[in-house]
């Protein structure tokens, strides 16, 4: 029984990605006796001008020139392995195709277009993973790839048009280029440039030597804002509040209140801020400004329970941190502490009344004079869901040094117009601080004014300064209680010592006439 190979065409066309239709042909092997189909089937590809042609009969070929022709061209069979074909290969270029092609196919055959969906699927998902793990990573390659594409001030540029369309409020301008870097793992901006474009409201003219920051898409979806870690150095500009409307909270001009950053670090720094009732600004100066936390609903909180922050106010030296016990080798320090899980210790070195309002309205009558401030800050924990048995306890002790008064025309009244003391009641206090001026060195200093606030939690929510928060109103009503017993206690000492001092002069001329009569 002979055995024939016979060549069968199947006129069928596949679409390749160079959209160029092809022929390809199937090569079967068949018996004569059976008229089985093949076992195996070989394709080889054809140009379509083939097909264009009449398809004329095929004299069958021997069984060893068929496998002669078909060794000699460069035809995938189904035995065909990685391995023959980088042996046949010519050049590296086409053993990494054969490489590349194996790795991803598993075989040489042309990619179609079920493989290209495949490799753009994984190439959108791969990105998409990406920038929910590594958002800063992701945005730092970004900026890279831009600034070596494009010049970096048109980079710069683009980037400032672009945040100014997302925040029409300001005008940010990128002096220098948009360069990421990789130290700390965060993203860095140099010498940039921050203003308001509406004249009405809080006014800002900042400048920035660095900016460092740290993106997360996690925080992004909770509508958290994007940037999670913030580092600014070298701060300078000027904050003007001298247009804000008081019956507005400040915090409104936040278009997203629920914003959080999970860090914020400010070194070497130093802002003008021009307060509504004055035209003298507060110059601050930040040496280092370390908050865990900053969250615009509980802006002020969160400043107040900050782990490190150091500066001057118009010179004078203030700082605020985690206050040390006193009996700090004692290990077991923390159950005196309790329930407050940490204090916070302000201290603010002598400063003018002037240069801190406190000779505004609360204190018309004080025309000279200096202060120094110290307070323990006792925040809430923040493991307590139910705020609304938070409080917040503030421990004040002001120090008053070279006081000068006057008794003024209105008597001094509360930020909302709310009188605190009549001028008749004002007279022994103005009196009092005179004295003590007048005696000089001889005088003993006016003692340390003490007390305590106490506020809740939800009064300080949506509160970013602290005239928001009335607490100065508060400060001003406990130094007046707590000076005019200072004075009730001098005017009690004062008549003892009058007292005394008839008592001995009577006595000491009864003593007289009694000698004298006796003699």
């Amino acid at each position: 029984m002979t055995t024939l190979r016979s060549l069968h065409i199947t006129k069928t066309s596949i679409v390749r990605p160079s959209a160029i239709r092809l022929l390809y042909r199937e090569y079967s092997d068949t018996t004569n006796n059976t008229g089985s189909a093949a076992s195996s089937k070989h394709i080889v590809f054809r140009d379509l001008n083939y097909i264009q042609k009449p398809v004329s009969k095929i004299t069958p070929t021997p069984l060893t020139s068929q496998s002669t022709a078909l060794s000699t061209t460069s035809v995938p069979t189904a035995l065909t392995t990685k391995e023959t074909l980088l042996s046949e290969a010519t050049g590296s270029w086409q053993r990494f195709a054969i490489r590349s092609k194996w790795l991803l196919l598993k075989s040489y055959r042309p990619f179609n277009v079920d493989d290209f969906s495949a490799f753009f699927s994984w190439f959108i998902l791969s990105h998409i993973i990406w920038i929910i793990v590594g958002t800063t990573t992701f945005f730092s390659l970004l900026f890279l790839g831009l600034n070596s594409l494009f010049t970096r001030e048109l980079v710069g540029n683009a980037m400032g048009k672009l945040l100014m369309w997302m925040n029409p409020s300001f005008r940010i301008l990128f002096e220098d280029a948009v360069v990421p870097g990789w130290k700390d793992g965060m993203i860095e901006f140099k010498k940039v440039k921050i203003e308001t474009v509406d004249e009405h409201g809080l006014q800002l003219k900042l400048d920035v030597e660095s900016i460092k920051l740290t993106l997360s898409f996690t925080k992004w979806k909770d509508l958290k804002g994007i940037v999670e870690n913030v580092e600014i150095q070298g701060l300078t500009g000027v904050i003007d509040r001298r247009n804000v409307n008081p019956d507005t909270p400040e915090v409104d001009w936040f278009e997203n209140k629920g914003y959080e950053i999970e860090s914020l670090r400010i070194v070497d720094s130093m802002v003008h801020v021009y307060q509504p009732d004055s035209d003298e600004p507060l110059k601050i100066a930040l040496y280092n400004c370390e908050i865990p936390k900053v969250r615009v609903r509980w802006l002020l909180l969160d400043v107040l329970n900050a782990v490190d922050i150091s500066g001057s106010l118009n010179g004078s030296l203030f700082t605020i941190h985690k206050r040390q016990h006193q009996l700090a080798y004692v290990t077991d320090v923390e159950n005196d502490v309790n329930p407050w899980k940490k204090i916070m210790r302000y201290r603010l070195d002598p400063i003018e009344l002037s240069s801190i309002g406190i000779n505004t309205t609360m204190f018309n009558w004080l025309v000279g004079g200096k202060v120094d401030i110290l307070a323990d800050i006792m925040p809430p924990a923040d493991d307590d869901d139910d705020k609304n048995t938070k409080y917040a306890v503030l421990d004040f002790k002001f120090q008053f040094h070279d006081l000068k008064a006057i008794l003024p025309t209105t008597p001094p009244t509360l930020s909302d117009g709310q009188e605190i003391i009549t001028l008749d009641e004002l007279k022994p206090i103005v009196a009092y601080v005179n004295n003590k001026r007048a005696e000089g060195e001889t005088a003993s200093p006016i003692p340390p004014l003490c007390f305590r606030i106490v506020k809740r939690v939800d009064e300080l929510e949506n509160v970013s300064t602290l005239r928001e928060s009335k607490l100065p109103d508060a400060i001003a009503t406990e130094l007046y209680i707590d000076l005019i017993k200072h004075v009730q206690e001098h005017e009690i000492e004062q008549r003892n010592q009058r007292i005394a001092m008839w008592s001995k002069t009577i006595a000491s001329q009864l003593l007289v006439v009694g000698l004298g009569a006796m003699a």
